[in-house]
């Protein structure tokens, strides 16, 4: 009976491995017997083979159509889950993968091949069916696009004035994901729910009825008396009837099958494997994970369990055991192909047995995988096959098969799953934070495709490059080039394509795919490798241009160059709106050479039709991926959102907004959109819609940050303060008054008040943002030793002995700084300190010594490779003007955006590997240049228009480089005519300007932005000019190293401000001057101060105010101008009513003061507020909060007027009888005009730290006269505390009087009428407006700033 089973069972055996190719009846007999006898089974004679085949027909007929009903000719549509960039959003293996493996092992029985027959058609099933890990991870894995991601990748969003200020950095979103088609977009990872397994079930168990499940139960009666008839040894049938029962949801009587498997063969991989999916169904997950845990550690080429723990890992945030699994998997594949070669593998009595017995292997449980360990395990004594030795009993293996030409002991048609697990594992490390482990896991995927392990990744980037030099007139595509060595190869899409079929000649196909033999799983494969060449070249770019708070991050060596190869080979492989999306990011960013040669086809498509773009150029490249990526996925939001920056970044707003509109079409909830296009309608004036988008970005992401501060600052911008909480500071010194949901004011004094509202959740972002910073570029030294670093600083001075104790100081400051926070910052400026010191001292050696400078090195320090650029904070530093920060903080986000911009530029390819060659000395003037994007219709250039024409020509040559182009306003046209040297740099490149500066000899370069909009401080961060200023654009410190002066004067920046150490000279001084330390001091300016006699603001009002040229009236006869006004612009306002006024943008109010403006409207029942409409939307608001707290009577006397052009504001602000100032913000060109007007104006410098909340102290002053009746005018209008600003403001209104009836109507009396004839009759001979003298001071404090940098001598300069 025995040998009859067993002549059965080898009878079905043959009989389904020769019925594969043909019908049932076409069996032929004689094979069938033979084969049987082949096997050494006694085969019954006539009806007993007859009988046998007849069962196996009908088995393989039940079976077959199973399969064709689970599987079809491709694999089964499940639901798509990615990897999302949140750290623990990763997915396991979905229950449909469980069920769907099953199914494919119960076909690969189906169509088991007897030993020495090749099975490339059972791999192509089970590749089908595995969800390939690449299917998982491959589509798998999203990353934050910037914002991105605009995000600007790195860059991001604006919120600020309307104006004055700024726009915030829009976000630029980076995709990684894989989604290239709908075949590989089933992921093995899901949410893993008991409700999936559930759905499962029960969607198995409702086909029971259906004839298909009738036959399947049917198969399992066959099955099971052809087991018990063997005696339950047929272990291949035993395996069929479990998958059986699993598919038809019994998972008991599954479990009984692979039980009675395992007592069998306990060491059967299979069994074990099914046995945990099994149990797993059974939510059993323990033990599910035991019998994987056990089946990897048997067979670790045993993808399928592998996959499954995987999957199983992930659902429970185990990401690091994931990892480590998979590594465990890699070091032992490994391990056995050292002892084998590709022609041993014939040979099983060659490989090591890599099996364990059973007893230690149950032992491994949660403590070895809390260890992060696989160890393998000692042989197994029991004469149960090893892993290897059936793998290699299930194969044919020929002679030319490359079997471990990648370095693992697995058959080359196997390669895509173990490139599948790779590649999940660089996902994983990448969502835990781990980019350098996440490259390298992609660099090593990418190698097996391309089985270049024993090259590395940067020979397959050398090749790509190569290529893609050799093939540049590619089918007459387009290719744009320099002849720099490492500029860019751009390429147009067209031309990218071809990148494959060049490196992999001649179809492009991946030579470490050619065995994988189903063509399904090698487009799979394809796909996994496109994902890695993506995935890495981000992390790579997050490495060149995003922020990391350490410094360990992996760097393409050359940039941009091997960036773009890398994307290049992506896209060719696996064309992607995601790859096309990254590569337009990219080379948006890029700043081309000013010598750049192109190489450009004539065809008119190449040339681009939007205005602004230079042809060819890298926005030009941009363009065209970004289209190119919407022809694949026209809905794509991503590509719609950053194509909508780069409008943005050239100025084209209108077009802008309709791409951010398409990309909030196609994805409502797309929070980076949402921020971007409320940024773009700020910038229109539409600030209601501004608000409305960045409420749906937050509502889509609550967490979203930029989102958040958008939201703030447009909400303040028009007084919108219902829910805006407020800050609690010791002794309520900031943000006295907080306001409530409700709209109502809540005292911050009050001790039972505490921080809430949106306001404290801009600050606590700015707080963590900045905490999280400190730890920017930590451990960056780790990768380069102090003395390298210190030698290429070249220190160098005429004594041997200060040379080394020099060198021995700075080694030890080094040392010290190592591993602590700040560390980058410290290097950073340490490099650019000594690229300073490396142009004095060529200077020098040149001009002072007379000695040749030829034998000196002129090569630039270095940042360290692994320094990525940092991030900048939310709150941008404009934007702290009127945010309710300490100095500390303000400080810090200016030295983090200083610092961002000077690795940024120091990172640059167009930078020069010298230093910049420094001017020759003054002949006998000094060369000063003035960078600005205000040379326009801007009250920068109001104030300053005249300055440029006034320096006397033998001690200062001006010149102004203009990066805007003209509005062709009076403005313009007289800077431009008026100044020496004039260049509309509007077009340039940054290292065109700089080389111009360079070029012109410039001693002295000023910036006037600082960072405002439109700057240009990358032409700084470059260090072109010796010395360098800042004044006028930006009333606060700049925070870096690249700026060494700042012009202010004792009432703008107190001495108590400035950091203690105020010598910037030397590396020395970089050591000392804590400019980035842990200390919880205040001080805010670490530039030196030229500090000014008189007020250090410029106002040009006496060349070319309105009535400048008129002369001026008498006093009676101004009286009766401005009463005659007053009646124009007020006609029905009482004459006995005094008028209180403020003309800055809303966005300078804040509660505290607007309730103070309320309480001196309570107690002056004869004044009105008047304030303009800037914007109109904050009208609505004040008055209904107006309303809110003093009721109707106070709200009704505010009075709103729409915004007036210049000159007729300048001269209409005589109406005014008292100017009230904004403490938190100061009036400041405002504050000039209306003091020219002669209109008293009342202000309080709230912070000792902030000098926009000191200016208009400053300009009071300066247009006060120097005598006792200006002494006491500046004690009336100059208060120190809140509670000052409104006594003083009702002491001068109450004493303010209008006759009502008589002669004397119009003209008032009291204090006020005093100090407004006392402004009015001093403004011809005050500081604040002799332009003159102002120039003459600059220029002084020019020549002294130039001797001290000569001379090597720090500090500050007084005048």
């Amino acid at each position: 009976m025995e040998h009859q089973s067993n002549g059965q069972i080898g009878a079905l055996q043959a009989s389904i491995y020769l019925c594969q190719p043909r019908a049932p009846q076409q069996i032929n007999l004689f094979k069938l017997e033979q084969f049987g006898r082949r096997l050494g089974h006694r085969m019954p004679g006539g009806a007993s083979t007859i009988e046998a085949l007849r069962s196996a027909s009908e088995l393989y007929r039940i079976t077959a159509t199973i399969r064709d009903m689970y599987l079809g000719n491709s694999p089964p549509k499940m639901p798509s889950y990615r990897l999302m960039r949140r750290v623990g959003k990763t997915r396991r293996l979905t229950q449909a993968k469980t069920l769907c493996s099953s199914r494919a092992r119960l076909c690969i029985k189906l169509v088991a091949t007897p030993a020495g027959a090749s099975r490339h058609q059972a791999s192509e099933q089970s590749s089908l069916t595995m969800s390939n890990l690449s299917d998982t991870i491959a589509a798998s894995q999203s990353y934050p696009e910037g914002a991105q991601s605009e995000v600007k990748a790195s860059q991001i969003c604006d919120t600020s004035r309307i104006s004055e200020a700024i726009p915030e950095r829009d976000h630029r979103y980076y995709r990684t994901d894989g989604n290239r088609s709908d075949i590989y977009e089933a992921s093995i990872f899901s949410d893993g729910s008991s409700n999936a397994r559930a759905a499962a079930s029960v969607g198995m168990q409702t086909q029971t009825d259906t004839p298909t499940a009738a036959a399947a139960v049917t198969a399992i009666e066959l099955l099971s008396r052809l087991c018990e008839e063997s005696g339950w040894e047929w272990i291949d049938g035993m395996l069929l009837g479990g998958c059986l029962a699993y598919g038809l949801g019994d998972f008991g009587k599954a479990l009984k099958w692979y039980t009675k498997v395992l007592s069998c063969d306990s060491n059967n991989v299979e069994a074990m494997s099914n046995t945990a999916a099994t149990l797993l169904s059974l939510e059993r997950r323990q033990e599910a994970e035991e019998h994987w845990l056990r089946s990897v550690r048997l067979r670790p080429s045993y993808f399928e369990a592998v996959e499954h723990l995987v999957g199983l890992y992930c659902e429970d945030h185990r990401g690091k055991e994931a990892v480590h699994l998979i590594e465990f998997v890699e070091r032992s594949l490994q391990e056995d192909i050292v002892s084998a070669s590709p022609t041993e593998f014939k040979d099983s009595a060659s490989l090591r047995p890599v099996i364990s017995d059973s007893r230690k292997s149950e032992e491994y449980s949660e403590t070895a995988a809390t260890a992060n360990t696989y160890p393998r395990q000692p042989e197994s004594t029991k004469s149960d096959r090893t892993w290897s030795e059936r793998r290699i009993q299930g194969r044919r293996y020929d002679a030319n098969q490359s079997f471990n030409s990648i370095g693992y002991a697995i058959p080359s048609s196997e390669n895509g799953r173990l490139l599948s697990l790779i590649h999940g594992k660089g996902n994983m490390l990448y969502a835990l934070g781990d980019n350098a482990g996440a490259a390298r896991a992609f660099e090593d995927a990418i190698l097996i495709g391309s089985r270049k392990q024993h090259l590395g990744i940067r020979s397959l980037i050398a090749q790509i490059l190569t290529v893609v030099a050799q093939q540049r007139d590619w089918d007459s595509t387009p290719l744009c080039n320099n002849n720099a060595a490492d500029d860019p190869v751009l390429l147009w899409p067209e031309a990218a394509l071809q990148t494959s079929s060049h490196v992999f000649p001649p179809h492009g196909d991946l030579p470490g795919l050619a065995d994988v033999p189903s063509n399904m799983a090698r487009r799979a494969g394809v796909s996994v490798i496109s994902n890695s060449l993506l995935s890495l070249a981000k992390i790579y770019q997050d490495g060149m241009s995003s922020s990391g708070a350490t410094a360990t991050g992996p760097r393409a060596t050359s940039g941009v160059q091997e960036i773009l190869a890398l994307y290049y080979l992506s896209l060719s492989l696996q064309p992607s709106p995601s790859t096309a999306n990254n590569v337009g990011i990219l080379l948006a960013s890029i700043q081309q050479p000013a010598s750049a040669k192109w190489v450009l086809n004539s065809k008119a498509s190449q040339v681009s039709d939007v205005p602004g773009v230079v042809p060819g150029s890298g926005i030009d490249l941009a363009l065209a991926y970004y289209n190119y990526g919407l022809k694949l996925d026209p809905r794509h939001a991503h590509l719609y959102t950053n194509l909508g920056s780069l409008f943005k970044d050239i100025g084209q707003l209108s077009a802008a907004i309709k791409m951010y509109e398409k990309a909030v079409h196609c994805d409502g909830s797309f929070d980076i959109a949402l921020a971007n296009l409320a940024n773009a309608v700020k910038d229109q004036g539409r600030i209601s819609d501004a608000i409305e988008y960045y409420r749906r970005a937050v509502t889509a992401n609550p967490d979203f940050a930029e989102a958040v501060c958008g939201l703030a600052n447009a909400l303040n911008s028009v007084c919108n303060w219902h829910g805006r909480g407020g800050v609690k500071s010791l002794g309520a010194s900031r943000d006295r008054w907080h306001v409530g949901m409700e709209g109502m004011l809540y005292d911050g004094f009050a001790t039972s008040s505490t921080g809430f509202g949106w306001i404290e959740r801009v600050v606590a972002i700015v707080d963590k943002q900045l905490c999280d910073g400190e730890a920017w570029g930590k451990g960056v030294l780790h990768s380069i030793d102090p003395d390298t670093l210190l030698q290429q600083l070249r220190i160098s001075c005429n004594q041997l002995a200060k040379q080394n104790q020099i060198y021995a100081v700075l080694r030890k400051a080094v040392q010290e700084w190592s591993d602590k926070t700040w560390e980058g910052a410290k290097v950073v400026r340490l490099v650019e300190r000594a690229t300073k010191r490396l142009a004095w001292q060529l200077y020098h050696r040149r001009y002072i010594l007379r000695r040749p400078s030829q034998t000196l090195d002129k090569s630039r320090p270095q940042l360290p490779a692994t320094l990525a650029i940092p991030a900048a904070p939310t709150v941008l530093p404009f934007h702290t003007f009127t945010c309710p920060l300490s100095g500390k903080q303000i400080r810090k986000i200016s030295q983090r955006n200083g610092l961002r911009i000077s690795c940024s530029t120091l990172r640059a390819a167009w930078l020069p590997r010298h230093i910049y060659e420094p001017p020759s000395p003054p002949r006998p003037q000094l060369n000063v240049g003035y960078v600005s994007s205000d040379f326009n219709n801007h009250p920068l250039a109001h104030l300053m228009q005249s300055v440029f024409g006034l320096h006397d020509p033998q001690r200062v040559k001006a010149f102004c480089y203009a990066t805007t182009a003209s509005d062709g306003s009076i403005h313009r046209q007289q800077i431009e005519r008026e100044a020496p040297v004039f260049y509309d740099s509007s077009a340039w490149s940054i290292d065109h300007l700089v080389s111009q500066i360079v070029k012109d000899e410039v001693h002295i370069l000023v910036n006037l932005n600082g960072y405002t909009r439109g700057a240009k401080n990358e032409v700084f961060a470059a260090r072109p000019a010796p010395v360098q200023m800042s004044f006028m654009g930006f009333a606060g410190t700049l925070g870096a190293e690249w700026c060494d002066y700042l012009l202010a004067d004792k009432i703008a920046i107190p001495s108590q401000t400035l950091r203690p150490y105020r010598n910037n000279v030397d590396l020395i001084d970089q050591t000392k001057d804590e400019n980035n330390d842990n200390d919880d001091s205040q001080w805010v300016y670490g530039e030196n101060v030229v500090f000014t006699r008189d007020t250090f603001f410029c106002c040009d009002h006496r060349q070319s105010a309105p009535d400048a040229r008129e002369p001026q009236l008498p006093w009676a006869q101004e009286q009766k101008r401005r009463w005659r006004m007053r009646k124009d612009l007020f006609p029905h306002l009482p004459d006995d009513m005094i008028i209180l006024g403020n003309f800055n943008q809303l966005y300078k109010i804040e509660p505290t003061t607007f309730r103070t403006w309320l309480r001196i409207l309570s107690r002056t029942p004869k004044a009105i507020l008047w304030l303009l409409r800037f914007p109109d939307l904050g009208e609505a608001n004040l008055r209904e909060t107006a309303m809110l707290w003093v009721g109707p009577e106070v709200a009704s006397r505010i009075y709103f007027t729409d915004v007036a052009p210049k000159h007729q504001h300048i001269s209409r602000a005589r109406i005014c009888d008292l100017f009230l100032d904004t403490p938190e913000c100061n009036a400041h060109t405002t504050a000039a005009d209306v003091l020219w007007s002669g209109t008293p104006l009342l202000t309080f410098p709230r912070y000792e730290y902030k000098m926009c909340s000191r200016m208009a102290a400053s300009i009071l002053s300066g247009a006060l006269p120097k005598n006792a009746d200006g002494d006491r005018a500046r004690k009336d209008l100059i208060v120190h505390s809140d509670e000052d600003y409104e006594e003083h403001a009702i002491e001068l209104v109450t004493d303010m009087l209008y006759p009502v009836r008589g002669a004397s109507v119009g003209i008032g009396r009291g204090r006020l009428v005093e100090l407004r004839k006392l402004l009015y009759e001093g403004r011809w001979t005050s500081a604040l407006f002799d332009t003159r003298r102002w120039v003459s001071d600059l220029e002084t404090a020019y020549e002294k700033a130039w001797g001290n940098w000569v001379a090597g001598i720090g500090g500050d300069i007084w005048l």
